[in-house]
């Protein structure tokens, strides 16, 4: 007889978030043995040029308009939403001003979550930030448990080593998933990727696709894609 069918319905969900505890501690070892991706980590928790500092992502704000317009076309205000990468709040804070009030973020940057407290603090104190990296916490979410997810020029910069997060997000997505990326530019912390192919290998259809040149703030090698779980 196998184990499982000895433990108790009630108990297999605090199991399965005990295990998520021990396999992020898996994480946290590999993490600390790739110094290329500490160097990434390490630059967005402090920026140290002006294009990227926290106080930069304030502006401009059509990219954040655009983004609200997508939502509006395929869900409702009372979805669960969980922005990956949400910087000093700016997206969020339209989604709630549109009347998006169930929020979430996740934020390396200690002093992009300050920023984004003194900024929005009506929004900020309604919401729950998550101030690590995609990679500490993204195994800790249950499965499905936001509708919506959705992220802005992060994907481009996750380090290649963490391509394992991409089914991790598909896992906890329940109804949609946004990502407005640069998949053609290439430096020391850009990581082209067609996300309508890497999305494909884990069951979930586009069913919008957008070139972002004409987005102020964004260009042509951007793309807005919508996916959903069918």
């Amino acid at each position: 007889m196998r184990l499982a069918k000895l433990i108790p319905n009630f108990l297999k969900p605090v199991l399965r978030q005990i295990y998520r505890v021990f396999a992020n501690l898996s994480v946290y070892r590999k993490i600390a043995h790739q110094p290329r991706r500490n160097k990434l980590h390490q630059y967005w928790r402090q920026p140290w040029d002006g294009h990227n500092l926290p106080q930069s992502y304030l502006e401009p704000k059509e990219r954040s308009q655009f983004l609200v317009e997508i939502m509006k076309r395929h869900v409702s205000p009372d979805v669960r939403i969980l922005e990956i990468g949400c910087n000093v709040g700016r997206n969020l804070n339209y989604l709630w001003l549109a009347g998006f009030k169930n929020l979430e973020g996740i934020e390396i940057s200690e002093k992009a979550v300050q920023l984004l407290n003194q900024s929005y603090p009506e929004m900020a104190s309604h919401i729950k930030i998550h101030n690590v990296p995609v990679e500490y916490v993204i195994k800790t979410f249950r499965d499905g448990e936001f509708d919506i997810v959705f992220t802005m020029a992060v994907f481009e910069h996750i380090h290649t080593d963490s391509d394992w997060i991409f089914p991790e997000i598909v896992r906890i997505t329940a109804d949609f998933l946004i990502t407005i990326e640069d998949e053609q530019s290439i430096s020391w912390r850009h990581f082209p990727r067609n996300y309508k192919k890497v999305f494909a290998l884990h069951g979930i259809k586009q069913v919008e696709e957008i070139n972002c040149s004409e987005v102020d703030g964004l260009g042509s090698s951007f793309f807005a894609r919508v996916f959903k779980r069918m």
